[in-house]
């Protein structure tokens, strides 16, 4: 269990995913996402293992969940800056997390 003080130091922002290129140097098949926080994040980037479900024409555009706060992650040859949130199906694939209607972004989580 962690407190409500521990989990209201995780910065979870919205973002849109402005660009995804394909990431063959990972272990598991994953993309490079580009993802616009807004004015005061502005863009980070962020590897994903969302290849099964989402095509990269699919991910352009779309809000995504993130957590912005978690120190940079060496992935391989590239430098992940924030991790993008999803949950995992019975199959393997991840669903990404993300509002339901379109929202500014870097709004956080409340």
């Amino acid at each position: 269990m962690i407190t409500w003080d521990e989990f209201e130091n995780v910065e979870l922002r919205v973002g849109t995913v402005i660009d995804v290129e394909e990431f063959p140097e990972a272990r598991n098949p994953a993309y490079k996402l580009k993802i616009d926080f807004g004015e005061t994040l502005g863009i980070r980037k962020s590897s994903a293992q969302i290849t099964t479900l989402y095509s990269k024409q699919d991910l352009i555009g779309r809000q995504v969940l993130a957590v912005t706060n978690f120190p940079p992650k060496q992935i391989g040859p590239f430098m992940s800056e924030c991790l993008v949130t999803g949950v995992k199906t019975e199959n393997g694939g991840v669903v990404l997390v993300g509002p339901d209607s379109r929202v500014a972004d870097g709004l956080r989580l409340v």
